[in-house]
């Protein structure tokens, strides 16, 4: 899980069907890459930071100082 998107979304009191219509993606698609099962592309990674104000790395950088794992460094990677 993107916990930080999953956040962000709940604070914005959004359900995935909302933010999936926002971004243009199928809400179940959009659940499989909240839960990380899939990745985003960057169009919707930027189209999430102007919906939710914020950065790429306050969305998608993890929570533990920036200590990430393997997966999580090729998506960042992607999206740089």
């Amino acid at each position: 899980m993107i916990h930080k998107l999953y956040v962000a979304r709940r604070e914005r009191r959004l359900y995935q069907k909302d933010v999936a219509r926002k971004i243009g993606i199928h809400p179940q698609t959009y659940h499989e890459k909240e839960r990380g099962k899939k990745d985003f592309t960057l169009r919707e990674a930027k189209a999430l930071t102007k919906l939710f104000g914020c950065t790429l790395n306050d969305l998608f950088q993890d929570l533990k100082g920036g200590e990430k794992n393997e997966d999580q460094n090729k998506r960042m990677a992607f999206i740089k």
